[in-house]
């Protein structure tokens, strides 16, 4: 008898003095992908038709803003007025980060509006979406990260 009352307590006392509430929540990152190319670059615009479709029909994608910037081959970021409004507040920060280069495509990815990688040239899709899950789930990135370039396209200031 003394058993059976024990277990009941222990029972009674498990489930209401340890209730299972929810871990605590992971923040959403925002995450936009600054596209900046034009037409006077062919891997530009063979991305846009091959990769970009891809990535545009991928879940992973549709969690993220895109955004396209017209720009030549022989500009760097371009001026604020020729940016979409919603690059225009990132100017000073693609400025930094591209490094005053010239060249096309550059690329910044934007976590919670701080540039978390920037690159010249273009990525499959299939990389694009590792990119963008690593981030999402806080796992390894797979390339190297890049915050600020130099003048010869290497890396002046690498991300963690």
């Amino acid at each position: 008898m003394k058993m059976r009352v024990f277990f009941t307590v222990l029972a009674l006392t498990t489930s209401t003095a340890y209730p299972q509430t929810p871990g605590p929540a992971i923040p959403i990152k925002k995450i936009q992908l600054v596209y900046m190319g034009g037409n006077d670059c062919p891997p530009c615009v063979e991305w846009r038709a091959k990769e970009l479709p891809k990535l545009k029909e991928s879940k992973v994608f549709q969690q993220v803003t895109y955004s396209y910037v017209r720009k030549t081959i022989a500009s760097a970021v371009p001026p604020t007025m020729f940016l979409p409004d919603d690059v225009k507040p990132l100017k000073d920060k693609l400025d930094f980060a591209g490094g005053g280069r010239r060249g096309s495509a550059q690329v910044a990815i934007i976590v919670d509006g701080e540039v978390y990688d920037y690159y010249f040239g273009t990525r499959s899709a299939d990389d694009i979406e590792a990119m963008i899950t690593a981030i999402r789930e806080g796992t390894k990135y797979p390339f190297e990260r890049c915050l600020k370039r130099d003048a010869d396209r290497g890396c002046a200031l690498k991300g963690a």
